[in-house]
């Protein structure tokens, strides 16, 4: 990173200054210089978006960040923003690349702000940047007709604080409690990992609401529904009426065309006349999200849900059974059928 300097004229509303992280107790920042490509390559916007060139930038004062954005910006300058809140590892990074291929929209991948914004939602120094780093997602290029928001999946946590005041449009992303559960069931590090964030993803529930969990299986499906209930008590919410959907991925995989062009008309989004041979041609369909290097599919994704299905059922069919005992009568239509895709078949 350069030194401390003014930050550019056009910082108030070009997409080309991204706040790539801050320090909440010393006060400061790090602002970078990115080009559109850097976006699109980045399934990620942190320090895996920095490797592939050397991306200027450098260390500024919050107090600067809020003088800088107390300048109105010019007419028309700031693009509406759309979100993709999600559950974790349900597919969202396929999701937002699809929509990349969208003309004029520009894809942010779990920019790090937020998900620092989400650890420390109650500490009052992390607080103060909420409001000038939502106010820096809302930033485009001179091409830009909507900024797509995919954060990190804790995120959802904060995502009636990220809406409130603002015209946006915002999607859930879900998987079946079956499916997720063998996906987070898996690998020991990611079924760690998310249970670390328990405390943080549960914050606002009460026992009458999400019962007590025993066990990973239980453990996981309670922060699925956690999910799932926060969902439904911001879609009641009257200033939201109208601005909130879900999808789920089972969807997209079932027909990316179709799904995708649906989750555009919600946001807004005008989908060319050849969607379906711009999806075909990406190739995304056939590699991995988070690493293009990698192949992968459908029919892959399927193969390993099905081998942690077997190699972790008894855990699987404990979470789907608290689950089932679980569900607030006031929700349990709207989400039993949610658990299980497989009963649906």
């Amino acid at each position: 990173m350069h030194s401390t300097r003014r930050l550019p004229p056009d910082f108030s509303h070009s997409a080309a200054f991204p706040l790539f992280a801050f320090d909440a107790a010393g006060g400061r920042g790090w602002v970078l210089h990115f080009e559109p490509a850097d976006y699109r390559r980045a399934s990620f916007l942190d320090r895996r978006a920095l490797h592939h060139r050397d991306i200027p930038g450098w260390e500024v004062g919050l107090e600067e960040i809020e003088v800088a954005l107390a300048d109105p910006a010019p007419a028309a300058a700031l693009p509406p923003s759309r979100w993709i809140f999600h559950i974790g590892h349900c597919g969202s990074s396929l999701v937002s690349k699809l929509l990349d291929l969208l003309p004029g929209v520009l894809g942010l991948r779990e920019p790090l702000p937020l998900l620092a914004l989400a650890h420390g939602a109650a500490d009052p120094a992390t607080a103060r940047w909420l409001a000038p780093t939502r106010r820096l997602l809302n930033r485009g290029f001179a091409d830009t007709r909507a900024v797509v928001i995919k954060p990190t999946s804790v995120v959802t946590t904060l995502a009636a604080s990220l809406l409130d005041g603002h015209p946006d449009r915002a999607c859930l992303l879900w998987i079946d409690l079956r499916s997720w559960l063998a996906t987070m069931l898996r690998d020991p590090g990611l079924r760690a990992d998310t249970l670390a964030t328990e405390p943080l993803r549960l914050a606002g529930f009460g026992t009458d609401e999400l019962p007590a969990a025993d066990g990973d299986g239980p453990r996981l499906a309670r922060l699925w529904l956690a999910e799932q209930l926060r969902w439904q008590r911001l879609s009641t919410q009257p200033g939201l009426a109208g601005r909130l959907t879900h999808l789920d991925f089972a969807d997209v995989l079932a027909d990316p065309v179709g799904a995708t062009a649906g989750l555009a008309a919600h946001f807004g989004l005008t989908v060319p006349e050849d969607w379906a041979q711009r999806i075909g041609g990406s190739g995304l369909l056939q590699r991995y999200a988070k690493d293009p290097e990698q192949a992968y599919d459908a029919d892959a994704r399927t193969r390993e849900l099905d081998a942690a299905a077997r190699a972790h059922a008894l855990e699987i069919e404990a979470g789907l059974r608290w689950a089932d005992s679980a569900l607030p009568a006031e929700h349990a239509q709207s989400v039993l059928r949610r658990l299980d895709r497989t009963a649906r078949t």
